[in-house]
């Protein structure tokens, strides 16, 4: 499976210490180097302004599985130029790449990013998705841990409307639920 990340997964799962998430549910990830420079960009500041998560991205490209990777054909490199003049261009070399891949998903958190894309037929996954997908495969073990994660990225910036909130926290609790009565039934 090829996966392609924006910038904004992969700070909130290491922000709340779980980026390993990512790493159990696709074993690997692309990212583009405007996407990596977005990243790092803390650690041209004060060391007293760096994030204490920048560990957790710069280990997960230590072990390799956070690989990045820029388009190499200029088809797609003029792709990125022109959505950068209407996207950031982390979302812009995310979007190319994974035209340039065929990637199977794009990690995108920006609406408008995430519209642009999968009208390129590109199939995308919020944030929030990526934590559903965790607890259905139990790298989450079980509704309260997923709760606390999800507010702890919201207490941390990730926007959603409440009623959002409440459908993602419906969605997990009758996960757990079905998990439940099927464990019961074996």
């Amino acid at each position: 499976m090829i996966v392609i990340s924006d910038t904004a997964p992969i700070i909130f799962f290491a922000k709340v210490k779980k980026l390993s998430i990512l790493k159990e549910l696709y074993s690997s990830i692309f990212i583009p180097n405007a996407v990596w420079e977005e990243l790092i960009e803390p650690l041209s500041k004060p060391k007293k302004d760096i994030p204490s998560d920048i560990k957790y991205e710069l280990k997960a490209k230590e072990e390799g599985w956070l690989i990045v990777k820029d388009p190499e054909s200029p088809q797609y490199h003029e792709i990125a130029l022109n959505l950068s003049k209407i996207l950031g261009r982390g979302e812009a070399y995310a979007i190319a790449l994974s035209l340039e891949l065929k990637a199977d998903l794009l990690l995108i958190n920006d609406s408008e990013a995430r519209k642009l894309a999968e009208s390129k037929g590109i199939k995308t996954k919020w944030s929030t998705e990526v934590l559903i997908d965790a607890l259905k495969k139990d790298i989450v073990k079980d509704y309260q841990e997923f709760k606390e994660l999800l507010n702890e990225m919201i207490e941390l910036g990730l926007w959603m409307e409440k009623s959002l909130y409440e459908q993602i926290l419906n969605k997990a609790k009758s996960l757990k639920k079905k998990r439940t009565r099927n464990e019961c039934n074996e």
